[in-house]
């Protein structure tokens, strides 16, 4: 009984002793010793609140009101902040007189990343000792991975996780600045430490998107530098699902990403159009070299038509400056316009259109100014639904009785055009457009705002041209080489365009027709073929429309 009683007199000794030990051992007064590693190590001023010892659930510290000051270049406020921090050791190391650590938990860390008004992001000193914040945009042409690889290397342990965590993006660089927030992020990496190939996932929702976010894969070998042998990363987006690999050494990398379908709807940028748009089969390789990013071997599917092209865009200053190349094959048109413009005007057919672009940055003013290019069009068997191009013209000449077909729609056969942009603009050169009752030649200018300045003339089939010139006087006038050849003025936007006769065009060869009607007039009377009252019936008609139309 006595041996039975100073057993547990022991148990319970040790028990209590071992309960006492985090209240005796005060971990806090070896901050001098672990702080500045780790402010080294980061390259950031940290403040620790409190340490205490754990014996459960594994032998280890916790850490609460841990702070990472930012770089005093962004104000020195609050970089990072844990509410707890848990580091946990193995035991068996532990009793042979090794630390080596099982496991790290950060529990509801919150991470701020800003970039400046200069374009300079605060995670550009992260782990980079002895380096100041640069004063213009840093060089390379994506954020260092030096810093968070030599971290991750240097932490050498089994898990690391994060339990409710937020991180938000804050870029003051923008003309409107904008935020964008990883809220509910939980993490887990696997197997960390110098040598070792880690595994990762994570969860988290994309604010103001309110997008779900995962992301799964691996990632190594790790070194203390900025190299990377392999990634490969599955990543989810609301509905899109992305596959990432690649490499990186350095500010060098090779990227190559797919995907069977992406919606707009599942990107966290705003997309300037009316209604979602699904592109499938997506695919792109991407060369990172210094502070140039091209982009090439870019394919994709969009409204049962293929996409092909290429581009490069070169990093490191407030407005970078790209260039790039685009193939559309065999594109709905009318899915396409119906996504991108909402108007009573719809444009159907397939199209090809190829373009070669070069500006400098992504803002509406820049695009105005610096976007520059020169592209190709053709659009086949289509439609131009909400208006009928010759009932127009019709109206232009005060035509009443020819039968034009559907008053809401143009049918044609091809639409042509090669184009130029610059300042703004699309400069049509060399349009045609062919109907089965009219062909149209010309060109002008398009804004970006939609606007419309064109000159385009018409010249309609011999059949319809004699339809038309019996029922008015100033067709008549119009003809040449037996069709009525109209100069018309096409103004007003894209959505609602307006068409005027160009009087300039039609009078610039009056007084020549008009002899020409003349001679044939006053021949008909030498000869006896008309009769004065007819030839009276006929004259006046023409010299009022004459007039008319001559009138300012």
């Amino acid at each position: 009984m006595k041996v039975t009683m100073g057993v547990l007199t022991l148990v319970a000794a040790v028990v209590g002793l071992a309960l006492a030990l985090p209240f005796l051992i005060d971990l806090n007064k070896y901050k001098d010793q672990y702080k500045p590693l780790i402010e080294n190590a980061l390259n950031r001023t940290v403040q620790i609140q409190d340490v205490r010892l754990t014996l459960w659930p594994t032998i280890g510290a916790r850490v609460t009101g841990l702070s990472l000051l930012d770089d005093p270049a962004f104000g020195g406020g609050a970089f990072a902040s844990v509410a707890s921090l848990d580091v946990g050791v193995k035991l068996l190391p532990l009793l042979s007189g090794k630390i080596e650590v099982g496991e790290i938990t950060l529990r509801e860390p919150v991470v701020t990343i800003v970039r400046n008004q200069r374009g300079v992001m605060n995670v550009a000193t992260l782990g980079r000792a002895g380096r100041e914040a640069p004063s213009v945009p840093s060089r390379a042409p994506i954020p260092s991975m030096e810093g968070p690889l030599k971290i991750l290397g240097l932490l050498a342990a089994d898990r690391v996780s994060i339990a409710g965590g937020t991180l938000t993006f804050r870029d003051f660089s923008a003309a409107k600045p904008t935020e964008y927030v990883l809220q509910d992020l939980d993490l887990l990496l696997r197997s960390i430490g110098i040598g070792r190939t880690p595994s990762l996932h994570l969860d988290a929702v994309v604010q103001p998107f309110n997008l779900p976010l995962k992301l799964d894969g691996t990632f190594g070998p790790l070194k203390e530098t900025a190299e990377m042998e392999s990634m490969s990363l599955r990543f989810g987006l609301g509905d899109a699902a992305f596959t990432v690999t690649g490499s990186v050494a350095g500010h060098d990398g090779t990227f190559h990403v797919s995907a069977p379908m992406v919606r707009t709807t599942d990107l966290p940028v705003s997309v300037p159009v009316k209604r979602p748009i699904d592109v499938a089969d997506f695919r792109v390789t991407a060369d990172v070299k210094g502070q140039t990013v091209e982009m090439r071997d870019v394919s994709f599917r969009l409204f049962e038509g293929r996409v092909r092209g290429g581009g490069k865009l070169v990093v490191g200053s407030e407005d970078p400056p790209f260039s790039g190349s685009l193939a559309i094959e065999g594109v709905r048109v009318g899915p396409a316009w119906r996504a991108v413009v909402d108007a009573p005007l719809a444009i159907s057919g397939t199209a090809d259109v190829m373009f070669a672009l070069k500006g400098r940055g992504f803002s509406m003013p820049n695009r105005t100014k610096d976007l520059e290019g020169t592209g190709r069009l053709a659009i086949r068997d289509g439609t131009i639904e909400g208006i009928n191009l010759l009932r127009e013209m019709a109206t232009v000449l005060n035509v009443a009785g020819v039968a034009l077909g559907d008053p809401k729609v143009t049918a044609f056969s091809t639409i042509e055009a090669d184009l130029a942009v610059e300042q703004g603009m699309i400069r049509v050169q060399r349009f045609l457009m062919d109907g089965h009752d009219f062909q149209a030649t010309g060109g002008g200018m398009i804004g970006f705002d939609g606007r419309l300045s064109l000159a385009v003339t018409v010249n309609l089939s011999r059949d319809l041209s004699e339809k038309i010139a019996e029922a008015s006087p100033i067709a008549e006038l119009a003809m040449k080489d037996g069709r009525v050849v109209l100069p018309l003025v096409v103004v007003g936007t894209v959505q609602s365009p307006s068409y005027r006769l160009d009087l300039k065009g039609v009078t610039g060869n009056l007084h020549e027709r008009i002899q020409r009607k003349a001679a044939r007039v006053v021949g008909g009377l030498l000869r006896g073929a008309a009769a004065p009252d007819v030839l009276k019936r006929r004259g006046r008609p023409l010299l009022s429309e004459i007039l008319r139309r001559s009138r300012p």
